[in-house]
């Protein structure tokens, strides 16, 4: 476990917007890379959302869509079945996150965003359970 620094504890609350709080206690918990990289995490919660999530001037449902837009972009299939969670739990709608995976085809081409939008289906399909 971490020491909860003031970065950290900040990057807890700004996480709040984005999951649940037993998704929450589960990433900090029960963190799958602890035995081999047990400060990822911490640089995780402290960096990303301590630092940079909680910054001013994007609301969480705009930062939402700039972070699915990226790991679509990077072809990051595991983050972004997190990040379209991640963007519904921060209030996206179904259809916003669709949009936005269309309008990146003739940037990053179909193959990816088809990609993209299997995994958006099958998100869609477990949250609507």
């Amino acid at each position: 476990m971490f020491k909860l620094s003031e970065r950290f504890a900040k990057g807890l609350e700004t996480m709040r917007q984005y999951v649940s709080e037993e998704e929450l206690q589960r990433m900090v918990t029960a963190d799958a890379l602890a035995d081999i990289a047990p400060d990822l995490r911490k640089f995780i919660v402290e960096y990303a959302y301590g630092d940079i999530y909680s910054r001013d001037g994007l609301s969480a449902k705009q930062r939402a869509l700039v972070v699915i837009s990226t790991v679509v972009t990077q072809g990051a299939a595991p983050q972004t079945k997190t990040h379209i969670r991640r963007g519904l739990h921060a209030g996206l709608t179904e259809q916003e996150i669709v949009e936005a995976l269309l309008q990146l085809a003739p940037y990053i081409g179909f193959p990816r965003v088809q990609n993209a939008l299997v995994i958006a289906q099958e998100v869609f399909q477990e949250t609507s359970r």
